[in-house]
């Protein structure tokens, strides 16, 4: 995944994850896979979104969520907050972090989806930049064969340089061809 996608997370109590579980599963929301470590559930809609919800029950339990840069910023917040209703008691209070483990919000208070947002918001920006603006609702683990297979893959160093050495060569080849010999002196 990488810097295809954004990931958060929030610790949750230690003796909670698999009643977290759940409760996001009595509140509608997809389960996906079920394993003894981790429980994964998803958050979509074919045409907008696809937001991974994990359940980590490990010995950090924690909620993690995935969600591919692919995904239109504006689409996120309301299916957020509606999945993670049902867990308001386990979960306001406690830090959303990004991956590097830096705070972001605090769930529960004044905003703090919209602080989400924002973060998303700039991770989806340089992902843009970078390889180009493209909206796709799909899994965060499928980012990066999603964008390599529709070849937009102008973040490959190597294919760039590949491909601008074809289109000079190209050029050259044009130029080379369509030219009339010129005799000196004769006007161009």
């Amino acid at each position: 995944m990488g810097r295809e996608a954004a990931s958060y997370a929030i610790a949750l109590p230690e003796h909670d994850a698999r009643a977290v579980a759940r409760r996001l599963h009595a509140g509608g929301v997809e389960l996906a896979r079920a394993g003894d470590d981790r429980i994964d559930f998803v958050v979509r809609d074919p045409h907008r979104y696809w937001i991974d919800l994990r359940i980590h029950a490990g010995d950090e339990p924690r909620l993690q969520i995935l969600i591919a840069l692919t995904n239109d910023t504006w689409s996120l917040r309301g299916p957020l907050e509606r999945a993670l209703m049902p867990l308001a008691a386990e979960l306001d209070g406690r830090a959303l972090r990004d991956d590097a483990g830096t705070e972001v919000a605090i769930v529960g208070t004044d905003g703090w989806l919209l602080a989400f947002e924002d973060d998303y918001g700039r991770r989806r920006d340089a992902f843009v930049a970078r390889v180009g603006d493209f909206t796709a609702p799909i899994s965060a683990d499928h980012v990066y064969l999603y964008v390599h297979q529709t070849r937009w893959n102008r973040d490959n160093d190597d294919e760039l340089a590949w491909h601008r050495e074809r289109e000079i060569a190209r050029l050259e080849e044009s130029w080379d061809d369509d030219l009339p010999e010129v005799e000196p002196g004769e006007p161009v």
